[in-house]
Protein backbone atom coordinates (compact mmCIF):
# COMPACT_ATOMS: atom_id res chain seq x y z
CA UNK A 1 0.00 0.00 0.00
CA UNK A 2 2.66 2.27 0.88
CA UNK A 3 4.48 1.37 -2.37
CA UNK A 4 1.01 2.74 -4.23
CA UNK A 5 1.39 6.13 -2.18
CA UNK A 6 4.68 6.91 -2.82
CA UNK A 7 3.90 6.06 -6.84
CA UNK A 8 1.07 8.78 -6.55
CA UNK A 9 3.17 11.10 -4.83
CA UNK A 10 6.14 10.54 -7.23
CA UNK A 11 3.39 11.46 -10.75
CA UNK A 12 1.92 14.17 -8.78
CA UNK A 13 5.42 15.75 -8.26
CA UNK A 14 6.38 14.60 -11.89
CA UNK A 15 3.23 16.85 -13.14
CA UNK A 16 4.43 20.00 -10.83
CA UNK A 17 7.88 19.60 -12.09
CA UNK A 18 6.51 19.57 -15.54
CA UNK A 19 4.36 22.51 -15.59
CA UNK A 20 7.12 24.84 -13.32
CA UNK A 21 9.62 24.13 -16.58
CA UNK A 22 6.70 25.15 -19.18
CA UNK A 23 6.26 28.17 -16.95
CA UNK A 24 10.12 28.86 -17.55
CA UNK A 25 10.22 28.34 -21.10
CA UNK A 26 6.99 30.96 -21.03
CA UNK A 27 8.79 33.14 -18.81
CA UNK A 28 12.48 32.25 -21.22
CA UNK A 29 10.80 33.10 -23.90
CA UNK A 30 9.07 36.56 -23.09
CA UNK A 31 5.86 34.86 -23.83
CA UNK A 32 2.66 35.32 -20.49
CA UNK A 33 1.76 31.96 -19.08
CA UNK A 34 -1.92 31.65 -20.24
CA UNK A 35 -4.04 31.25 -16.28
CA UNK A 36 -7.30 29.50 -15.87
CA UNK A 37 -9.68 32.31 -16.88
CA UNK A 38 -12.74 30.59 -14.61
CA UNK A 39 -11.33 29.65 -11.14
CA UNK A 40 -14.67 30.21 -9.70
CA UNK A 41 -16.23 28.07 -12.68
CA UNK A 42 -18.69 30.57 -13.29
CA UNK A 43 -18.41 29.86 -17.28
CA UNK A 44 -18.83 26.30 -16.36
CA UNK A 45 -21.94 27.32 -14.82
CA UNK A 46 -23.32 29.32 -17.73
CA UNK A 47 -22.42 26.01 -19.83
CA UNK A 48 -24.11 23.82 -17.44
CA UNK A 49 -27.30 26.15 -17.80
CA UNK A 50 -26.83 25.98 -21.73
CA UNK A 51 -26.68 21.96 -21.52
CA UNK A 52 -30.06 22.18 -19.07
CA UNK A 53 -32.01 24.26 -21.65
CA UNK A 54 -35.15 22.20 -23.04
CA UNK A 55 -33.75 22.13 -26.74
CA UNK A 56 -37.58 21.34 -27.91
CA UNK A 57 -38.45 24.77 -26.97
CA UNK A 58 -40.02 26.85 -29.51
CA UNK A 59 -39.86 30.02 -28.10
CA UNK A 60 -36.88 32.19 -28.23
CA UNK A 61 -36.73 34.86 -25.73
CA UNK A 62 -35.48 37.03 -28.47
CA UNK A 63 -38.02 36.75 -30.70
CA UNK A 64 -40.88 35.64 -28.52
CA UNK A 65 -44.05 37.68 -29.37
CA UNK A 66 -45.70 37.42 -26.29
CA UNK A 67 -43.01 39.61 -25.39
CA UNK A 68 -43.57 42.24 -27.69
CA UNK A 69 -45.22 45.42 -26.65
CA UNK A 70 -48.40 46.78 -27.35
CA UNK A 71 -48.76 49.65 -29.64
CA UNK A 72 -51.13 52.50 -28.14
CA UNK A 73 -52.35 55.02 -30.59
CA UNK A 74 -55.64 56.52 -31.51
CA UNK A 75 -57.82 54.66 -34.06
CA UNK A 76 -59.44 56.41 -36.73
CA UNK A 77 -61.47 56.37 -40.08
CA UNK A 78 -59.15 56.46 -43.54
CA UNK A 79 -60.32 55.43 -46.65
CA UNK A 80 -63.12 53.59 -45.15
CA UNK A 81 -61.14 51.32 -42.86
CA UNK A 82 -60.46 51.18 -39.44
CA UNK A 83 -56.32 52.71 -39.25
CA UNK A 84 -54.42 52.94 -36.32
CA UNK A 85 -51.99 55.48 -35.48
CA UNK A 86 -49.22 55.21 -32.91
CA UNK A 87 -48.79 58.33 -30.29
CA UNK A 88 -45.90 59.61 -31.17
CA UNK A 89 -47.40 60.28 -34.54
CA UNK A 90 -50.88 61.65 -33.45
CA UNK A 91 -49.40 65.31 -32.87
CA UNK A 92 -48.11 65.10 -36.53
CA UNK A 93 -51.14 64.34 -38.07
CA UNK A 94 -53.00 66.80 -36.21
CA UNK A 95 -50.89 69.53 -37.38
CA UNK A 96 -51.05 68.51 -40.78
CA UNK A 97 -54.83 68.70 -40.41
CA UNK A 98 -54.60 72.05 -39.13
CA UNK A 99 -52.53 73.44 -41.66
CA UNK A 100 -55.07 71.73 -44.31
CA UNK A 101 -57.47 73.67 -42.58
CA UNK A 102 -55.82 76.72 -42.91
CA UNK A 103 -54.82 76.26 -46.18
CA UNK A 104 -58.72 75.50 -47.36
CA UNK A 105 -59.91 78.36 -45.91
CA UNK A 106 -57.10 80.44 -47.47
CA UNK A 107 -58.19 78.60 -50.84
CA UNK A 108 -61.96 79.53 -50.59
CA UNK A 109 -60.73 83.25 -49.85
CA UNK A 110 -58.82 83.02 -53.40
CA UNK A 111 -61.81 81.24 -54.84
CA UNK A 112 -64.18 84.34 -53.14
CA UNK A 113 -62.06 86.50 -54.84
CA UNK A 114 -61.77 85.28 -58.69
CA UNK A 115 -65.86 85.11 -58.41
CA UNK A 116 -66.08 88.84 -57.75
CA UNK A 117 -63.24 89.54 -60.36
CA UNK A 118 -65.08 86.74 -62.80
CA UNK A 119 -68.31 88.85 -62.37
CA UNK A 120 -67.07 92.22 -62.45
CA UNK A 121 -65.75 91.32 -66.09
CA UNK A 122 -69.31 90.08 -66.72
CA UNK A 123 -69.37 86.22 -66.21
CA UNK A 124 -71.15 83.85 -63.90
CA UNK A 125 -68.09 83.14 -61.31
CA UNK A 126 -64.00 82.17 -62.06
CA UNK A 127 -65.51 78.49 -63.63
CA UNK A 128 -67.43 80.50 -66.34
CA UNK A 129 -64.43 82.86 -66.90
CA UNK A 130 -62.04 80.04 -67.32
CA UNK A 131 -64.27 78.44 -69.11
CA UNK A 132 -63.71 81.38 -71.65
CA UNK A 133 -60.36 82.03 -71.18
CA UNK A 134 -59.27 81.60 -74.68
CA UNK A 135 -61.85 84.39 -76.13
CA UNK A 136 -60.52 86.69 -73.13
CA UNK A 137 -56.36 86.08 -74.46
CA UNK A 138 -58.16 86.75 -78.26
CA UNK A 139 -59.46 89.71 -77.06
CA UNK A 140 -56.72 91.29 -75.01
CA UNK A 141 -54.85 90.25 -78.06
CA UNK A 142 -57.13 92.23 -80.54
CA UNK A 143 -57.10 95.43 -78.10
CA UNK A 144 -53.35 95.85 -78.20
CA UNK A 145 -53.43 95.65 -82.24
CA UNK A 146 -56.09 98.16 -82.19
CA UNK A 147 -54.30 100.65 -79.68
CA UNK A 148 -51.35 99.97 -81.95
CA UNK A 149 -52.95 100.66 -85.01
CA UNK A 150 -54.80 104.08 -83.42
CA UNK A 151 -51.21 105.41 -82.03
CA UNK A 152 -50.02 104.82 -85.33
CA UNK A 153 -52.91 106.85 -87.23
CA UNK A 154 -51.93 109.05 -84.59
CA UNK A 155 -48.74 109.86 -85.02
CA UNK A 156 -49.01 110.19 -89.05
CA UNK A 157 -51.85 112.89 -88.82
CA UNK A 158 -49.46 114.76 -86.92
CA UNK A 159 -47.01 114.24 -89.22
CA UNK A 160 -49.03 114.97 -91.86
CA UNK A 161 -49.93 117.93 -90.46
CA UNK A 162 -46.33 119.09 -89.76
CA UNK A 163 -45.74 118.89 -93.55
CA UNK A 164 -43.57 116.13 -93.47
CA UNK A 165 -42.39 114.18 -96.59
CA UNK A 166 -44.37 110.20 -96.92
CA UNK A 167 -41.30 108.57 -97.08
CA UNK A 168 -39.64 110.67 -94.30
CA UNK A 169 -42.51 109.87 -92.37
CA UNK A 170 -42.43 106.05 -92.60
CA UNK A 171 -39.36 106.11 -92.01
CA UNK A 172 -39.82 108.26 -88.54
CA UNK A 173 -42.72 105.65 -87.75
CA UNK A 174 -40.72 102.90 -88.00
CA UNK A 175 -37.95 104.39 -85.37
CA UNK A 176 -40.40 105.92 -83.20
CA UNK A 177 -40.28 104.29 -79.81
CA UNK A 178 -43.74 103.91 -78.84
CA UNK A 179 -44.19 102.74 -81.87
CA UNK A 180 -41.79 100.14 -81.32
CA UNK A 181 -42.24 98.86 -77.61
CA UNK A 182 -46.09 98.60 -78.78
CA UNK A 183 -45.46 96.34 -82.04
CA UNK A 184 -42.84 94.72 -79.39
CA UNK A 185 -45.67 93.86 -76.99
CA UNK A 186 -48.43 93.31 -79.72
CA UNK A 187 -46.24 90.59 -81.33
CA UNK A 188 -45.19 89.21 -78.04
CA UNK A 189 -48.93 88.33 -77.07
CA UNK A 190 -49.90 86.69 -80.84
CA UNK A 191 -46.85 84.55 -80.12
CA UNK A 192 -47.74 83.65 -76.31
CA UNK A 193 -51.66 82.95 -77.45
CA UNK A 194 -50.41 80.96 -80.75
CA UNK A 195 -48.60 79.09 -78.54
CA UNK A 196 -50.76 78.13 -75.90
CA UNK A 197 -53.78 77.50 -78.57
CA UNK A 198 -51.09 75.06 -80.47
CA UNK A 199 -50.58 73.18 -77.62
CA UNK A 200 -54.48 73.04 -76.31
CA UNK A 201 -54.73 71.18 -80.13
CA UNK A 202 -51.63 68.84 -79.30
CA UNK A 203 -53.43 67.66 -75.92
CA UNK A 204 -56.65 67.18 -77.47
CA UNK A 205 -55.45 65.67 -80.43
CA UNK A 206 -53.65 63.43 -77.81
CA UNK A 207 -56.44 62.43 -76.07
CA UNK A 208 -58.41 61.67 -78.92
CA UNK A 209 -56.06 59.31 -80.24
CA UNK A 210 -55.89 57.61 -76.67
CA UNK A 211 -59.55 57.24 -76.73
CA UNK A 212 -59.51 55.76 -79.63
CA UNK A 213 -57.10 53.04 -78.55
CA UNK A 214 -59.39 52.45 -75.60
CA UNK A 215 -62.65 51.86 -77.69
CA UNK A 216 -60.56 49.82 -80.37
CA UNK A 217 -57.39 48.16 -78.36
CA UNK A 218 -56.35 45.55 -81.58
CA UNK A 219 -55.55 48.92 -83.77
CA UNK A 220 -52.54 49.39 -81.32
CA UNK A 221 -50.78 46.07 -82.42
CA UNK A 222 -50.62 47.81 -86.34
CA UNK A 223 -49.25 50.76 -85.92
CA UNK A 224 -45.61 50.72 -86.85
CA UNK A 225 -42.34 50.38 -84.76
CA UNK A 226 -41.67 54.86 -85.30
CA UNK A 227 -45.80 54.95 -84.66
CA UNK A 228 -46.07 57.21 -88.24
CA UNK A 229 -48.37 54.29 -90.35
CA UNK A 230 -51.41 51.75 -89.78
CA UNK A 231 -52.99 49.48 -92.24
CA UNK A 232 -56.10 51.87 -90.99
CA UNK A 233 -54.36 55.01 -91.19
CA UNK A 234 -55.69 55.95 -94.46
CA UNK A 235 -55.31 58.94 -96.12
CA UNK A 236 -58.75 59.70 -96.07
CA UNK A 237 -58.62 59.33 -92.28
CA UNK A 238 -55.64 61.60 -92.25
CA UNK A 239 -57.08 64.32 -93.93
CA UNK A 240 -60.01 63.93 -91.95
CA UNK A 241 -58.39 64.35 -88.48
CA UNK A 242 -56.36 67.22 -89.96
CA UNK A 243 -60.10 69.01 -90.71
CA UNK A 244 -60.41 68.48 -87.22
CA UNK A 245 -62.61 65.59 -87.18
CA UNK A 246 -62.10 63.04 -84.00
CA UNK A 247 -59.84 60.26 -84.06
CA UNK A 248 -63.00 57.81 -83.35
CA UNK A 249 -65.05 59.78 -86.00
CA UNK A 250 -62.60 59.90 -88.65
CA UNK A 251 -61.68 56.47 -88.05
CA UNK A 252 -65.53 55.30 -87.72
CA UNK A 253 -66.13 57.41 -91.02
CA UNK A 254 -63.56 55.90 -93.13
CA UNK A 255 -63.99 52.37 -92.22
CA UNK A 256 -67.70 52.29 -91.79
CA UNK A 257 -68.43 49.16 -94.28
CA UNK A 258 -65.65 47.09 -92.50
CA UNK A 259 -67.10 47.70 -88.75
CA UNK A 260 -70.75 47.27 -89.97
CA UNK A 261 -69.16 43.61 -91.23
CA UNK A 262 -67.10 43.13 -88.49
CA UNK A 263 -70.32 43.89 -85.71
CA UNK A 264 -72.93 41.60 -88.01
CA UNK A 265 -70.23 38.89 -87.87
CA UNK A 266 -69.86 39.07 -83.83
CA UNK A 267 -73.87 38.86 -83.87
CA UNK A 268 -73.83 35.93 -85.53
CA UNK A 269 -71.21 33.97 -84.03
CA UNK A 270 -72.84 35.27 -80.54
CA UNK A 271 -75.98 33.80 -82.00
CA UNK A 272 -74.13 30.66 -83.17
CA UNK A 273 -72.85 29.85 -79.65
CA UNK A 274 -75.96 30.52 -78.05
CA UNK A 275 -78.02 27.82 -80.03
CA UNK A 276 -74.86 25.65 -79.02
CA UNK A 277 -75.87 25.93 -75.48
CA UNK A 278 -79.32 25.81 -75.69
CA UNK A 279 -78.88 22.44 -77.88
CA UNK A 280 -76.17 21.44 -74.56
CA UNK A 281 -78.82 22.27 -71.69
CA UNK A 282 -81.69 20.08 -73.90
CA UNK A 283 -79.11 17.20 -74.30
CA UNK A 284 -78.01 17.61 -70.38
CA UNK A 285 -82.22 17.50 -69.40
CA UNK A 286 -83.00 14.59 -72.11
CA UNK A 287 -80.18 12.16 -72.61
CA UNK A 288 -79.60 10.60 -75.65
CA UNK A 289 -80.01 7.37 -74.20
CA UNK A 290 -83.29 7.52 -72.77
CA UNK A 291 -86.01 7.16 -75.52
CA UNK A 292 -88.48 5.59 -73.68
CA UNK A 293 -91.98 7.96 -74.01
CA UNK A 294 -92.54 10.75 -71.05
CA UNK A 295 -95.74 10.66 -69.20
CA UNK A 296 -98.22 13.35 -70.18
CA UNK A 297 -98.30 15.50 -67.47
CA UNK A 298 -101.95 15.03 -66.64
CA UNK A 299 -101.30 11.59 -65.78
CA UNK A 300 -98.84 12.82 -63.46
CA UNK A 301 -101.28 14.73 -61.85
CA UNK A 302 -103.71 12.45 -61.37
CA UNK A 303 -101.50 10.16 -59.63
CA UNK A 304 -100.45 12.63 -57.61
CA UNK A 305 -104.40 13.01 -56.90
CA UNK A 306 -104.87 9.38 -55.66
CA UNK A 307 -102.27 9.68 -53.36
CA UNK A 308 -99.29 7.68 -55.93
CA UNK A 309 -96.21 8.22 -56.64
CA UNK A 310 -96.30 10.47 -60.17
CA UNK A 311 -92.87 8.72 -61.03
CA UNK A 312 -95.07 5.31 -61.35
CA UNK A 313 -97.03 6.99 -64.22
CA UNK A 314 -94.07 6.32 -66.68
CA UNK A 315 -95.30 2.67 -66.46
CA UNK A 316 -98.31 3.60 -68.63
CA UNK A 317 -96.42 6.67 -70.98
CA UNK A 318 -96.95 4.73 -73.89
CA UNK A 319 -100.48 4.47 -73.84
CA UNK A 320 -100.89 8.08 -74.29
CA UNK A 321 -98.57 8.44 -77.24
Amino acid sequence: MSNVNASHSEEAHGQQVSEEEVREYYSAFGIEYPEDENPDGSEGKEDEDDLNEDPNSDQDPAIDPDNDPEVKGLQVKYNGQDTLVPDEQVKDFVEKGMNYDKIKGRNQQYEEALNRLARQQGYKDHADLIANLDQIEQAAVKRQKDQFDLLQQSLREEAQNAGIDPEVLDQYLEQHPLLQQARTLVDQSEKDHSTRQAEAEQQKLVEGWEALFRKYPDLANEVSDDGTAAPWLTQDMHNRIQRGYDPIDAYELVHREALAAQTKKQAEQTFIRQQRLNKRSQVEINPAGNLDPQAPEELRSAFAMFGLDPKAAQKYAKNFE
